[in-house]
């Protein structure tokens, strides 16, 4: 057997096992803290007990917002819902004995005067991604950022005040913290929006996506899927499905910024509404999604994105809600909603559980499979 018929035997075989499992993710999150009884937000640093610690998972400084979580890698969504929730509670349920106030965690991505987010790392398993292999991700995975920027928009507060905006601290911080990058180019700057991180001892190189606001561990979930079902048609060898030239990306990716779920985005040369893009994407990437096993939690958040509704919209309600109630004290009055609503959430209730402990009612959505109802281009 040649050279070359070994090569391509290797390939169709490696194709053959590709699985859900065949691509790693590991997850960084940033967030403020709510210190409890007077419910005050602030950059108040705080870890749990250092035995609650599991192997591949740190509690971290961040030298900007304070606390910063590093999860386990984990291998399937189901396993990283579970995973991600039982690593966030500790904050909750294992506080250090030196704190002598408690404290909850505020996963919501600007507030103050700092930027809270997501960073999704993403490696092929027990395999090294080397830079031409993160390159070809990369570029596969580039033109959906808008998307995923509406999806996981979680920052409608910035400085103490409400606005519309979708994510003020892509806004805000995109010059300094999630530098825009070309479809064509890995940066391996380590403030580009995607880059290419080197690695070291603990962890493999991954490829980095910089840009979700949310640190709720459904919408990270959400954006881990989208993430997931580009790299598995990738390793796949089936062709990119959606190509946007730089100064569409740009467009798309604004609109994303500030309007969230009602963005026009663009499929390759296409302008489309957010839940077009969505149906459409789980039409496109069907086989590879059917792999995921998606938990309906998550599921469900694709649909509240195709009413409107992300978690900056609940977060806006919920402080509009505090707003009318008592202008005053409502910050202190959202805070202690939210306190209650995070663990709530993270002892295992649903996010529709957590909207409407904020007061929030989430819209009516049916429970069929997303994207029967697509539109076809």
């Amino acid at each position: 057997m040649s050279f070359m018929s070994r090569k391509r035997r290797k390939t169709r075989l490696f194709r053959s096992r590709c699985s859900e499992r065949t691509v790693s993710i590991g997850v960084e999150l940033e967030a403020y803290s709510i210190s409890i009884p007077d419910y005050k937000i602030s950059r108040s640093l705080h870890f749990p007990r250092r035995s609650a610690a599991e192997a591949g998972e740190r509690f971290t400084k961040d030298v900007s917002i304070g606390n910063e979580y590093n999860s386990k890698i984990f291998y399937t969504v189901r396993e990283a819902l579970f995973l991600l929730k039982n690593g966030l509670r500790k904050y909750i349920h294992y506080r250090a004995p030196r704190e002598r106030d408690r404290h909850t965690l505020f996963l919501v991505g600007g507030w103050t005067d700092r930027f809270a987010g997501s960073h999704i790392h993403v490696a092929l398993a027990k395999k090294k991604l080397d830079p031409k292999q993160a390159q070809r991700l990369a570029r596969c995975l580039h033109s959906h950022i808008p998307f995923i920027i509406a999806l996981t928009g979680n920052s409608p507060v910035w400085r103490d005040r409400l606005n519309q905006l979708n994510s003020n601290r892509l806004l805000l911080g995109t010059k300094t913290y999630c530098k825009i990058t070309k479809g064509s180019e890995l940066s391996k700057h380590r403030y580009s929006e995607l880059t290419l991180n080197a690695g070291g001892k603990r962890k493999p190189p991954t490829l980095e996506l910089r840009v979700p606001d949310s640190g709720v561990p459904e919408y990270i979930l959400a954006a881990v899927c989208v993430i997931k079902a580009v790299a598995l048609r990738w390793l796949a060898g089936k062709p990119t499905l959606n190509h946007l030239s730089h100064e569409n990306y740009v467009v798309a990716r604004d609109q994303a910024v500030h309007y969230g779920p009602g963005a026009k985005l663009y499929w390759n040369h296409h302008v489309i509404t957010v839940a077009q893009y969505a149906d459409l994407f789980f039409r496109k990437y069907k086989d590879e999604l059917d792999q995921l096993h998606i938990p309906g939690e998550v599921i469900d958040l694709f649909k509240y994105l195709k009413k409107g509704w992300n978690q900056s919209t609940v977060i806006r309600r919920a402080v509009q809600r505090s707003l009318w109630s008592h202008r005053p004290t409502w910050e202190r009055r959202f805070a202690k909603r939210y306190a209650h609503a995070i663990e709530s959430l993270l002892d295992g209730n649903t996010f529709a559980t957590f909207a409407k402990t904020l007061g929030v009612r989430l819209p009516n959505i049916d429970r069929t499979w997303l994207g029967r109802k697509e539109a076809r281009w």
